[in-house]
């Protein structure tokens, strides 16, 4: 004979499911758009896209773990079989998506540049540099802290022009000029458009 709470958790083992299969789907979707360069900027700091779709994972695998505690043993169709494959088959795009973009970013560094834009639109520079060269990109962060990637850049010596404080960024009508000082180590291209919306 089934207690109440058995038959509570039983109960709640198909909802887990749903939220487990809702959080796997947004991380796909975020490791997708992390391919064409996603950030978020939450309280002031930066986080990449990559780690938001790392912690959209864990929260699915852990949603799955308790659903399957909850249901108990039971019969398994050939349903759930072929959507636990699918399961695992996004859990090992996404984990693989996720471990790549980190190890991309081991020595890349991020800043919110100033000052910020009308209506809210922030400018962000990824900055990333191994032994003699350096790279760049600008990303365009609406009100509600999305941003994506809008302009790329090269330096030489590995020189980061944003962490030296060699950039001024303006903004007129929506629209920002971000302006890279190279000095001794060029920056090219030099002039980035950052618009948001």
């Amino acid at each position: 004979m089934k207690t109440g709470e058995e038959l509570s958790s039983r109960l709640n083992a198909p909802l887990l499911r749903r939220a487990a299969t809702c959080c796997l789907l947004l991380a796909a979707v975020t490791a997708i758009a992390n391919l064409g360069g996603l950030v978020f900027v939450i309280a002031g700091g930066v986080l990449p896209g990559w780690a938001v779709s790392g912690m959209l994972l864990v929260a699915s695998l852990a949603l799955i773990l308790v659903s399957r505690r909850a249901a108990g043993k039971g019969s398994r169709t050939r349903r759930h079989a072929l959507v636990s494959l699918l399961h695992r088959l996004v859990v090992f795009g996404v984990g693989l998506s996720s471990l790549a973009g980190a190890l991309g970013d081991l020595s890349a560094t991020y800043h919110v540049l100033e000052p910020a834009g009308p209506n809210g639109c922030r400018a962000v520079a990824r900055e990333y540099s191994f032994l003699f060269a350096g790279s760049g990109a600008v990303y365009a962060v609406g009100p509600i802290g999305i941003g994506t990637r809008v302009s790329t850049w090269t330096t030489d010596d590995g020189y980061e022009p944003v962490a030296d404080g060699s950039y001024q960024l303006r903004w007129e009508a929506g629209s920002g000029t971000l302006r890279l000082m190279g000095g001794i180590d060029p920056v090219w291209p030099a002039l980035h458009d950052v618009r948001c919306g």
